[in-house]
């Protein structure tokens, strides 16, 4: 072969080889090109897919929004659900800290006019009269007995105490606070509590010794004016609930011992008091009521826990009251106050996760 041969030869594979170089340069450079492109096409695939959920949240946040105003407009200023807004209003307004469920939707002439109709007045005394205390034989005492009670959203508790001298109701004040119902019971060797009357709670941080409403204990008048009339829940000197409107000294005249203000009455004289389901609202609840012969009836509703008890109405709680035969039956000190504690321990569950207030005074039972 001649050399001009072989150089052609040389040139064909070189060029070749060249071109194949060339070729595979291209191809990783279309290669990364792809791949950039595919890249951003992702990324921009990925910010509309955000934008859009975005949009979407957005869009659910509005409709929402505009159906929450629809409906607090429906609820509030139309007779749709007057029944829940009376509840709600009731509810809302017997509280001390949460009014506002109620101040921000409606006019103060609007609660007014919700709150007077369900107002319960009770225009009747009871008769002491009616009211016989039997005295348990020593041989044939009874002993308190306890029940735990379940309702529509309720779970409470009815105590029984047949011996109607048993029970007091005592001052459980210090000078820098009120007492829990634990301490009291102990402190007076005493088998079993409730809680009894208010006390001033600015700001749900009452230390439970500054009271608020008309007491009486031991015949001393611990708050309020002796001339005006306050609708007392009391004892007089035989142990015999009374419940009526007295002053002081009306209230000396007839024999009590010691009261305090409260209500409303939810049995007087046999006869019910309360005839509407929304009247007060649903609390946690603390009541007081007596049989014919004298036996006493505490009665203590949780409430405020979803999913054990939210609490009663006033209507219930009689009904309460009714099945267990009692002539005269009031409503006392309820919301985070309720308490009732037997043989040293508190057996309801408080609405507060704190448990114990402090109390300005109990209606106990000596042992």
């Amino acid at each position: 072969m001649q050399k001009q041969d072989i150089d052609i030869i040389t040139n064909v594979i070189l060029n070749n080889e060249y071109k194949l170089h060339e070729n595979e340069e291209e191809n990783k450079k279309n290669t990364i090109n792809k791949s950039t492109q595919e890249k951003g096409k992702h990324k921009k695939k990925k910010k509309k897919s955000i934008k859009r959920k975005l949009l979407i949240v957005v869009e659910i946040l509005i409709t929402l929004i505009i159906l929450g105003i629809i409906f607090i407009v429906l609820f509030f200023k139309t007779p749709l659900f007057q029944k829940y807004k009376e509840i709600w209003v009731e509810t809302a307004m017997s509280t001390m800290n949460h009014q506002y469920l109620a101040t921000w939707f409606l006019s103060d002439e609007e609660i007014k006019e919700i709150l007077d109709s369900l107002k319960v007045e009770n225009k009747e005394d009871s008769n002491l009269n009616e009211i016989t205390i039997v005295v348990p034989i020593e041989e044939k005492k009874k002993e308190i007995t306890v029940e735990k009670i379940t309702g529509k959203n309720y779970v409470g508790h009815v105590m029984i105490i047949p011996d109607a001298s048993k029970v007091k109701l005592v001052d459980t004040r210090k000078d820098y606070s009120g007492t829990q119902l634990s301490e009291t019971v102990k402190k007076h060797n005493a088998i079993a509590g409730i809680n009894a009357g208010g006390f001033t709670d600015d700001g749900g941080v009452g230390k439970g010794n500054l009271l608020c409403k008309a007491t009486i204990i031991n015949k001393k008048l611990l708050y309020g004016y002796k001339n005006t009339k306050y609708s007392l829940i009391g004892l007089d000197s035989d142990k015999k609930l009374v419940l009526g409107k007295y002053t002081y000294q009306e209230a000396m005249n007839i024999g009590i011992e010691s009261a305090v203000e409260f209500g409303p009455y939810l049995i007087v004289n046999g006869k019910n008091q309360i005839t509407n389901a929304n009247s007060g609202g649903i609390h946690p609840r603390t009541a007081i009521g007596q049989r014919k012969d004298g036996t006493f009836i505490f009665v203590v509703i949780d409430g405020r826990r979803p999913g054990y008890s939210i609490g009663t109405n006033l209507l219930e709680l009689q009904n309460i009251f009714n099945r267990y035969d009692a002539y005269n039956a009031a409503n006392l000190d309820g919301g985070s106050s309720s308490t009732m504690c037997y043989n040293g321990k508190v057996i309801n569950r408080t609405s507060t996760p704190i448990g114990e207030r402090y109390l300005p005074n109990a209606f106990i039972v000596e042992k």
